[in-house]
């Protein structure tokens, strides 16, 4: 890539970052592009020849770190053993990725985004949202009816159970932030993924030893 095609990208990452945290902070309303362009370190007119206008780098911003923390999630997904010595760890590694949305700066910056600007713009970020949820919600039902199959877990709807452990790990995660309105402690953490790992294990966990292993149970 040529030097000057490298500045460029590597200018608009740096409009990008910054602009999370302006409008995290500030809002869509009172977020001033001013203020992105001196954190990003460029001048005023760099960040309309990237984005064009406001809107244009809000959406921008909101899709790229909605997407970042989607890839987060879906890698520790994907990483998943499928035949763990202890089914309770691997299920307490994903949750705590689930609600990484309010253990950063950066998460709740978005979180604060995705809910109180939802009335201006909808279309937007329902649209993100649902589209985030569904690519996870999709490969953790895979993951999870692989595990049954393994004789780890008992489902009947394997995307039935992959929406009911997201919701019991991060809901409770999300009201207690006020939806990012702050960062919460790792141990504050710890306690909902915990709490929503037991309740999913009882509805769903196996009693039988998994089939061809010797694993141990969760308990």
């Amino acid at each position: 890539m040529a030097p000057t095609q490298t500045t460029r990208v590597d200018r608009r990452e740096a409009i990008l970052v910054a602009a999370l945290h302006v409008f995290g902070r500030d809002g869509f309303s009172d977020g001033n592009l001013d203020d992105v362009a001196r954190l990003a370190g460029v001048a005023k007119p760099t960040v309309y020849n990237h984005f064009g206008d406001k809107q244009s780098l809000f959406a921008a911003t909101v899709a790229r770190a909605s997407a970042q923390a989607n890839e987060r999630v879906l890698g520790v997904v994907g990483s998943l053993d499928l035949h763990p010595l202890d089914l309770r760890h691997e299920l307490e590694r994903l949750g705590r990725a689930l609600v990484g949305c309010v253990s950063s700066e950066d998460g709740a910056a978005l979180m604060r985004l995705m809910f109180g600007e939802r009335s201006r713009f909808p279309e937007l970020l329902d649209g993100i949202r649902n589209g985030n949820r569904a690519a996870t919600v999709d490969a953790l039902a895979g993951r999870l009816a692989q595990l049954a199959t393994a004789g780890y877990l008992t489902l009947g709807d394997a995307q039935r159970a992959a929406r009911q452990f997201m919701s019991l790990v991060t809901d409770d995660a999300l009201s207690d932030s006020g939806f990012g309105g702050r960062t919460l402690g790792a141990d504050e953490l710890e306690e909902t993924v915990r709490a929503g790992v037991d309740t999913f294990l009882a509805a769903f966990g196996a009693a039988p030893e998994p089939r061809g292993g010797t694993a141990r149970r969760p308990g």
